[in-house]
């Protein structure tokens, strides 16, 4: 049946965006696809560009997208899946090699397992932390294998290429108060691209090459896929509400007003606008009216989109080394990609075939009807990447284990056991967290 399912079952993703929150609730159906069971959404206002700024103000954020989805799912939320994205997030390359001379046997999933949390282990700069590490590639005695699936494969020497993602360990810290302040225990932080990409792209996309373009209110995030891989990660500092701010600047009106605007009249083609259209905007104190031309309007966004955002795109995928092999083109998504004829001015742009990507990968075709937007990826692919990751951790380790709680996962290493959700009055288990609370609360407060 479509909605047999127990607490036990359900999983909660977060998305802690510029422009809003939203905390989903779902479980893997009998037919395979992902059901969601509930979502609450409140205004975000005390994130810009992707980072916190505001502590209390983000909580209360949180604690608001919280209780929707409470009430809606008739579930009482303690564990979510998080995502992370801020113009701090860096990447890169990193090679580890595992010398097996003599040894006949097949390669073993242990062995990729060990290399890899040998790279959490790297050296980075003071104030980083290591967020994830992403296999790009290995060589097996020197010569490439076609994917990163090489378990059962025979080999002495074994090389793994890897993307290591970054990003400032305060800003991570800030994420974990936010949660903590909000009574959430964090099982994991993942990449907010990463997490669009399991909502919006197909496994044959990913094989043929595609690039994703997350457009959020305050950055644009971008990651490559070859050969069914992530190989490439960007976030780019540039995202809707500079449009918003562009309008609001050049009209003399309110950001709130301009927002209005951009989404009811804007377009970012100007040959599509109506030169013959003034637009009417109120304002406030007793003041005049003002008009505008829908085409001068145009000209605002297209300056923006076009010769900024766009052009930055455009630069780090000639920078990735991959352009040549994105077969698949552009996939556009976030709240940016709503955009009227974004998609046409992305391909004329970047001269690759683009289309807009919807949240709808692996769901069940009974999703929300609000929540099937470009904006709401993030969320619907944390809720999934938190499905796929407890699957993942049941089969590895068995019924006992289920029975023991299952495993945080922060920063992809273990970091102890976590009550389970039907649990409600075990207390919380914040790991090394813990060691950091006090520090940070007196800290930020000061900033704050």
């Amino acid at each position: 049946m479509e909605n047999s399912y127990n607490d036990n079952n359900l999983i909660v993703g977060l998305d802690i965006g510029t422009t809003k929150i939203a905390t989903v609730v779902g479980y893997r159906n009998e037919n395979g696809q992902i059901f969601v069971t509930g979502h609450g959404v409140s205004k975000s206002t005390g994130v810009e560009f992707g980072e916190i700024r505001n502590i209390n103000r983000t909580v209360e954020g949180i604690l608001r997208s919280k209780t929707l989805a409470e009430q809606h799912a008739n579930f009482n939320i303690q564990n979510v899946y998080v995502g992370i994205a801020g113009h701090h997030i860096k990447t890169s390359k990193y090679s580890r090699h595992l010398y097996r001379y003599s040894n006949k046997s097949p390669i073993t999933q242990d062995e990729i397992d060990k290399m890899k949390e040998d790279v959490f282990e790297v050296a980075v700069p003071p104030g980083e932390k290591i967020i994830d590490v992403i296999p790009q590639r290995y060589l097996i005695d020197n010569v490439p294998a076609k994917d990163t699936d090489i378990v059962g494969m025979l080999g002495n020497e074994i090389i793994g290429i890897y993307q290591i993602v970054t990003g400032k360990e305060q800003e991570i810290e800030k994420i974990v108060l936010c949660g903590n302040q909000a009574e959430l225990a964090l099982n994991e932080i993942i990449l907010e691209p990463l997490a669009s990409g399991l909502a919006c792209l197909s496994e044959e996309e990913k094989r043929s090459g595609v690039a994703l373009v997350d457009i959020g209110g305050g950055t644009t995030d971008l990651i490559i896929y070859v050969d069914g891989s992530p190989v490439y990660t960007k976030v780019i500092s540039l995202g809707g509400n500079v449009i918003t701010h562009d309008i609001a600047e050049v009209c003399k009106i309110s950001e709130e007003v301009a927002e209005k605007l951009k989404v009811s009249f804007g377009t970012c083609v100007v040959d599509k606008s109506n030169e013959n259209n003034l637009i009417t905007i109120p304002r406030n104190h007793g003041q005049e009216p003002i008009q505008i031309n829908e085409n001068y309007l145009a000209q605002i966004i297209n300056c923006r989109v076009q010769e900024e955002i766009l052009q930055a795109i455009k630069k780090e995928i000639d920078n990735s080394g991959y352009k040549d092999r994105l077969f698949s083109g552009i996939v556009l998504t976030g709240g940016g990609a709503n955009l009227k004829h974004l998609r046409e001015l992305c391909q004329f742009t970047l001269q690759m075939p683009t289309r807009i990507g919807l949240p709808d990968n692996g769901f069940s075709k009974n999703i929300p009807s609000d929540l099937k937007q470009p904006m709401y990826a993030t969320a619907l692919g944390l809720l999934k990447y938190g499905i796929e990751t407890e699957e993942a951790t049941r089969v590895k380790n068995g019924s006992e284990d289920e029975k023991k709680g299952d495993k945080i996962h922060i920063f992809g290493k273990d970091k102890g056991s976590r009550p389970k959700r039907d649990d409600k009055n075990q207390k919380k288990n914040w790991g090394f967290f813990d060691k950091v609370h006090d520090w940070l609360m007196s800290t930020l407060d000061n900033v704050y």
